[in-house]
């Protein structure tokens, strides 16, 4: 019997910078051992978050740190008899460093898109490039994360649930939040004033060396005394014209998603997100363009006994 070969995953994005206004260049890679012109991706790791590893396949094949974007969809494809998978983002050039040759990339070229379709070697690259441009440019980011996995109330014994905290996996599992979101440089972190809501934002802040501001209104069970306040709360943060992320709760996470799109013709998913997962509810003007769902950091299953 034939054993199948796994899937080999894979992420990257078109990684794009303005010109001017209304105009965009796109940055390809040259692979010198295939002689040619892709977007950069790369093999993600094993327990690397598909995001987290975009981000770092940009930046070692470019030397940018990026500002991430919508998601662009997947493309599959044939390398070598083996089946690959590739997850691409929008990403907007951030901050420019010196880029290490590994020798797996020899050039970065920036061009205009007609320009950058016409190199690119791949058609699956081009419809991914074709997808960035139907998207467009010049969205923000509101994230809605439920906060990490917390010990179970069964197994609480404080009198306060606001004051129960995440269980040891939770804890890992906020540590790799770190590396997920540095796709995001310029995040504003918010958070439900319950203790396991904010220790899953703990490490980003410590990281970021960033202030951690608290919503009183998107608590458990301030929400279920009065919703108003969270409504008011989420029409405020998703007209910022930067990324914002606000931590809260299952049962709240759905009514805060609800709010982000009143008025637009996205629908809220049936699925509640599990422990570390997210919505990110992009907007452009105001106007939502985009919901993208984003799992839960992935737990090596060597300390999944939790």
């Amino acid at each position: 019997m034939t054993k199948k070969v796994p899937t080999v995953r894979a992420a990257g994005a078109v990684l794009w910078r303005a010109t001017e206004p209304e105009k965009v260049e796109v940055a390809l890679v040259h692979r010198p051992r295939y002689d040619d012109w892709t977007l950069p991706k790369g093999k993600i790791e094993p327990y690397e978050h598909d995001l987290a590893a975009a981000y770092r396949e940009v930046l070692e094949e470019t030397g940018v740190k990026a500002i991430f974007g919508p998601e662009l969809g997947e493309i599959e494809y044939d390398a070598e008899g083996v089946d690959k998978r590739v997850r691409f983002w929008s990403a907007r050039a951030h901050e420019y460093t010196q880029r290490v040759d590994d020798g797996e990339v020899d050039e970065v070229r920036w061009l205009a898109p007609a320009e950058a379709r016409a190199l690119l070697t791949y058609e699956l690259d081009q419809r991914v490039l074709n997808s960035f441009l139907t998207i467009g440019t010049g969205t923000n980011a509101f994230i809605l994360l439920r906060h990490c996995k917390a010990i179970k109330r069964s197994a609480w014994d404080g009198d306060d649930d606001d004051d129960r905290p995440l269980d040891a996996k939770g804890a890992r599992q906020a540590a790799r939040l770190v590396d997920i979101y540095r796709a995001y440089a310029d995040v504003e972190l918010h958070s439900s004033d319950a203790t396991r809501s904010q220790q899953s934002l703990q490490p980003l802040v410590r990281e970021r060396q960033s202030a951690l501001i608290t919503e009183p209104s998107v608590s458990e069970y301030a929400f279920k005394r009065d919703k108003v306040p969270a409504r008011t709360k989420v029409l405020d943060l998703i007209t910022l014209d930067h990324t914002v992320l606000l931590c809260s709760h299952r049962p709240v996470l759905p009514a805060l998603l609800e709010y982000a799109l009143e008025d637009s013709r996205f629908k809220t998913p049936a699925e509640n997100l599990e422990p570390g997962a997210a919505w990110i509810v992009h907007s452009r003007s105001g106007v939502v363009t985009q919901v993208d769902y984003l799992e839960a950091p992935p737990t090596p299953p060597s300390v999944e006994t939790d």
